[in-house]
């Protein structure tokens, strides 16, 4: 196999050019991308956070640019620095310059990466169309052939005419699999750098909790009075309604006597 791609390297195929030319683009993107994931955005998250942490506990502002500018100019420590210089103008926009430089600097950790999968796909197409391309063009050169090179012709058309797959299949392995690698690292940062951030937001622009009165308690104390009101109001409105019953009955006895008397006038 590596012989025949040699072989078809050297004669010059169009196909297998096209595809090393992309397999170098590919290949730049995934070292530049293990590059800036390993070396230039990580960092000891833990030890970072820690000592700036003491720092800003012990109101030293100072110190505590001081480390971020040591540790990196990217990642977790410009953010950090971006928010002690906003608590020092104003502190009530720690939060905000977080945010807004958590927003700029994520989507950096994945960029590039999205590109592997569709240049795979692209080397494969390349090569399956190379293949194509190649065995047409060996069935082709056998029509004014005698019988016995026509059989040598199409059997070397039909093995340089697989070189062009071969290469790009490799190269799709090879770019899919750098991209699932990658696509784990940045991940696993994007990870650390989200709870870096919950760590930095509590440490610089704790949540404030305002106290309230519920709404419940004001009407209930507010209407003390006029609930006092109502229940002595309550007892009279019983007393009238006694009395008046009590008036009902009596005229009621009243009539009840007048008429047993004109019975007993009629009788």
């Amino acid at each position: 196999m590596w012989s025949q791609l040699a072989v078809s390297l050297q004669s010059g195929n169009t196909y297998l050019y096209l595809i090393l030319f992309l397999g170098f683009i590919g290949t730049v993107i995934v070292f530049e991308r293990l590059i800036m994931l390993q070396v230039v955005y990580s960092l000891d998250f833990k030890k970072f956070l820690n000592n700036l942490r003491r720092s800003v506990q012990a109101e030293d502002i100072e110190r505590a640019v001081s480390i971020c500018k040591n540790a990196s100019y990217t990642s977790l420590p410009a953010i950090s620095l971006k928010a002690l210089e906003a608590k020092e103008r104003d502190p009530a926009s720690v939060r905000g310059a977080i945010e807004e430089e958590s927003i700029d600097f994520l989507p950096k950790i994945e960029a590039r990466i999205g590109i592997l999968p569709a240049l795979s796909t692209l080397i494969l197409l390349i090569g399956i169309l190379g293949t194509i391309d190649g065995l047409w063009a060996a069935f082709d050169s056998i029509e004014i052939l005698d019988t016995t090179e026509k059989q040598v012709r199409l059997s070397n058309g039909i093995a340089s005419s697989l070189n062009p797959t071969t290469m790009g299949l490799l190269m799709s392995m090879i770019f899919l699999t750098g991209h699932q690698v990658l696509r784990g690292l940045a991940l696993r940062l994007t990870e650390r750098v989200h709870y870096g951030v919950s760590v930095l937001t509590n440490l610089l622009a704790p949540a404030e909790f305002s106290t309230y009165v519920p709404a419940g308690a004001v009407s209930s104390g507010g209407g003390h009075g006029s609930g006092s009101s109502a229940a002595a109001s309550e007892p009279r409105r019983d007393v009238h309604a006694d009395t008046k019953i009590e008036v009902e009955d009596d005229s009621f006895d009243d009539s009840s006597v007048e008429d047993i008397k004109d019975e007993e006038e009629i009788i």
